[in-house]
């Protein structure tokens, strides 16, 4: 069934409103028109639109405006700025925000429509393309990541649909699950990957930094990053007032330079607990949780576990310049029966032991540290 597009019209000028309306009706597309931006923003909220044209100049609620929230919340509309004024000025800074085009009035109702027709084109290749893409991802390998699992399967796709978006994610999942690796992921997958990816630990964000010098710290990272990825890693361990300061310094130097890195943030605690806690504010976590996306521990994708140590035992053997066959049958058995507290990072860990002890060709039980057998034991007697 061929898909019926949606097109939104904004202008505060009621008689364009119905000669745009009456004429792409006439043309089989499905119209919405709104004669200011707030009210352009609450039909945006409630129904799917797929293009918005929004006149430059309004009361109370300017295009760049409406066009700045657009593709904060949903990214994937297309937005083309109408101005009548002439001004390559605005058009620049509409462009810079993120207006697929702009259209200067007054302007021939055809010309609209090519517009329309040139964006419905360019979605559809961009839906084929996709299908492709989703169809050829390997089912036990995205990126740098490693699972079979249901859980990181989702994970994967969530990855795939969120790197296309400019929105900011927060990643959620506990130590050494990999949460920096998605990061990676989400800014290889997007149209930053050949900008800077740049990782920020928020414990060096100092608590005794003022405004001015929050300010400073900020104005070094977007210089050094441009376009490309911000990586705040548990953004969650600074006091509330610092990372609000953070966030809203970032955002505020964007608007003065006009970079537009996109911000990506980590953090090991359970959301709900923090919220709750007050350690992260709500108004904040509204904020962040753009796209939040939870990292599964590794407990619960034990399906994962056979596949993460081959992944190991190769990177490792080609690092130390080692060659074993794998894992024997019962030390398997035992690195199974584990919870794993420690997730990925315990389990490379374990594997990297064994390779410094110079094993025979195979893990064995006795290459495995004893907390992990006397586990295993306990579990099997439970």
């Amino acid at each position: 069934m061929e898909k019926t597009w949606r097109v939104m019209f904004v202008d505060d000028d009621r008689d364009i409103l119905s000669m745009v309306d009456q004429y792409l009706k006439m043309q089989g597309y499905s119209v919405v028109t709104a004669d200011s931006g707030f009210k352009a923003l609450d039909i945006i909220k409630q129904q799917d639109i797929d293009i918005i044209f929004t006149d430059y100049k309004m009361p109370e609620f300017s295009g760049l405006e409406l066009l700045a929230a657009i593709k904060k919340y949903k990214p994937e509309i297309e937005v083309i700025i109408v101005t009548g004024y002439g001004s390559m000025e605005s058009a620049i800074q509409a462009m810079k925000y993120g207006s697929y085009d702009y259209l200067q009035k007054p302007f021939k109702l055809d010309h609209l429509k090519l517009i329309i027709d040139r964006i419905i084109e360019e979605k559809k290749l961009k839906h084929k393309e996709d299908l492709i893409r989703k169809r050829t991802i390997q089912r036990h390998r995205y990126h740098d990541l490693v699972g079979i699992s249901p859980r990181m399967q989702q994970v994967y796709e969530l990855i795939e649909t969120v790197s296309q978006g400019q929105s900011m994610v927060l990643i959620q999942g506990e130590s050494g699950t990999g949460k920096e690796l998605v990061a990676r992921s989400i800014h290889a997958r997007s149209k930053r990957a050949s900008k800077p990816f740049v990782p920020v630990n928020c414990s060096s964000v100092s608590e005794s930094m003022d405004d001015e010098q929050i300010v400073e710290h900020v104005t070094g990272l977007l210089k050094t990053v441009g376009n490309g990825t911000i990586y705040l890693d548990e953004i969650a361990e600074l006091s509330p007032a610092l990372r609000l300061n953070l966030l809203q310094a970032l955002e505020s130097e964007q608007r003065k330079t006009g970079e537009r890195a996109r911000v990506i943030a980590a953090t090991a605690k359970e959301i709900g607990e923090l919220v709750q806690s007050g350690a992260l504010q709500k108004d904040l976590f509204d904020l962040l949780d753009a796209v939040l996306i939870k990292l599964p521990p590794l407990r619960e994708r034990r399906e994962d576990i056979c596949l993460l140590i081959n992944e190991f035992i190769f990177k490792l053997c080609a690092k130390h310049r080692r060659a074993i066959i794998g894992v024997h049958p019962e030390a398997l058995d035992i690195l199974m029966r584990y919870h794993w507290p420690g997730n990925l990072i315990q389990l490379q860990n374990v594997i990297e032991r064994a390779l410094a002890l110079e094993v025979d060709q195979m893990i064995r039980p006795d290459d495995l540290p004893s907390e992990i057998r006397t586990f295993s034991e306990i579990s099997r007697m439970g």
